[in-house]
C-alpha cells in the first residue's frame, strides 16, 4: 500500500463528508444552505486534514485509548483554530464565528463544538474507518486513479480560490 495515496484519499473523503455535514447543519439550524465556502468544489479541508492526521496517529502510529480520545479533542481544535487564524488575516474572511459562544478562542473554536468534533472524529475512527480501509485496500488501484483525479481538482480549486481572495483583497485596500 501506498501511504501517500492512502492518507490523500482519506483526505479527499473526509473533506467531502465534511462538506456534506456543514451544508446538513447549516440546512437543519437556517433552512438554507451555505452561500459562501472557502473552496468552489464540495469539499471542506479542514475535515480532510484533521481526519488524516488522525488516522496517521491511529493507524501507523498505533496510538489508541485516551490519547487517542484527546487527539480528537485536540487535533480537529487546532485545525480548526489555524484554518479561521489564516483566512481572517490573510485574506480577511471569517467563515465562521463562534464570538458568542462560552469558552471561544478569538472566535476561531469554542468548547461546545470541539466537543462535536471530537465525538465525530472518534465516531468515524472507530465505526467508518475500518470500511474505509477495507474499500480502499480492495479497490487500491482503481480508488488510486480517483485519487489523482481528485487531488488534482482540489488542487485546482485552491488555486482559482487562493488567487480569488487575493484579488478580493487587493481590491479592498485600493
Amino acid at each position: 500500500m501506498n501511504v501517500v495515496f492512502y492518507l490523500i484519499f482519506n483526505f479527499i473523503f473526509y473533506s467531502f463528508i465534511g462538506w456534506i455535514l456543514e451544508e446538513g447543519y447549516s440546512f437543519s439550524t437556517t433552512k438554507k444552505f451555505q452561500e459562501d465556502g472557502f473552496l468552489v468544489g464540495p469539499f471542506k479541508p479542514m475535515y480532510g486534514m484533521a481526519v488524516m492526521f488522525l488516522i496517521i496517529c491511529n493507524e501507523l502510529l498505533e496510538i489508541s485509548g485516551i490519547p487517542l480520545i484527546l487527539l480528537c479533542f485536540l487535533i480537529p481544535t487546532t485545525v480548526e483554530y489555524i484554518s479561521g487564524y489564516i483566512l481572517k488575516h490573510s485574506f480577511n474572511k471569517v467563515y465562521w464565528d463562534y464570538s458568542e459562544f462560552r469558552y471561544n478562542i478569538h472566535g476561531f473554536v469554542t468548547l461546545r463544538f470541539s466537543i462535536y468534533w471530537m465525538v465525530l472524529s472518534l465516531i468515524g475512527l472507530y465505526y467508518l474507518q475500518p470500511s474505509l480501509y477495507e474499500l480502499y485496500m480492495e479497490n487500491m488501484k482503481i480508488i488510486n486513479i480517483f485519487v489523482v483525479l481528485g487531488g488534482s481538482i482540489l488542487l485546482i480549486d485552491l488555486y482559482i480560490t487562493v488567487k480569488k481572495l487575493e484579488y478580493e483583497k487587493l481590491r479592498m485596500i485600493q
